[in-house]
């Protein structure tokens, strides 16, 4: 009797279980946090901690591309941008995924663990482009509410799909000093 009355709420109790999972925001912990905090200041700062080793890109007339020493938790990669006109960036990039929902998802999830290690209220523009029947899509954070030059975002996120792939990437905007 009880071994049929538990087969009878074993997929309620799986479903909940698995909801609960997806509910919980990857990013939201002390140390993304901290290490967002750190490298937000360093950006301030024209990235002068986080910038490593010069890499070879072919287009040093347009920007130079560093190594990071400083990385976001979760994130695969990330690489230093400094563009030959313009501010310099960080850029990091997340596990791909085949499904546009969960990336999605994690981009409302890294988008929420942002404004929260901010500590300030955070504006945001999203425009998404359809490019054959592929939709690329961008959000820019700002600290005014009425900004739309996205050159004066402080932060960017962006999802796009490439070989079958939806990626999630995100940016921290620098200063040139």
């Amino acid at each position: 009797m009880y071994i049929s009355s538990m087969k009878k709420w074993l997929p309620a109790i799986l479903l909940l279980i698995t909801t609960l999972t997806h509910a919980q925001n990857e990013f939201a912990a002390t140390a993304f946090y901290n290490e967002f905090r750190k490298i937000y200041s360093d950006a301030q700062n024209g990235f002068a901690i986080n910038k490593g080793d010069k890499k070879m890109n072919g287009l040093d007339d347009l920007f130079s591309e560093y190594a990071c020493k400083l990385s976001l938790p979760l994130a695969d990669s990330c690489k230093l941008v400094f563009p030959v006109n313009g501010t310099p960036y960080v850029v990091y990039y997340f596990e791909a995924g085949k499904g546009r929902l969960k990336v999605d998802q994690r981009g409302l999830n890294l988008r929420e663990a942002i404004v929260t290690a901010f500590g300030q209220p955070l504006y945001a523009r999203t425009e998404s482009v359809v490019r054959e029947e592929k939709v690329f899509s961008s959000t820019y954070f700002y600290m005014i509410p009425e900004e739309e030059d996205k050159k004066k975002a402080l932060f960017k996120s962006s999802i796009y799909q490439q070989n079958g792939l939806y990626y999630l990437t995100f940016e921290i905007r620098g200063r040139s000093l």
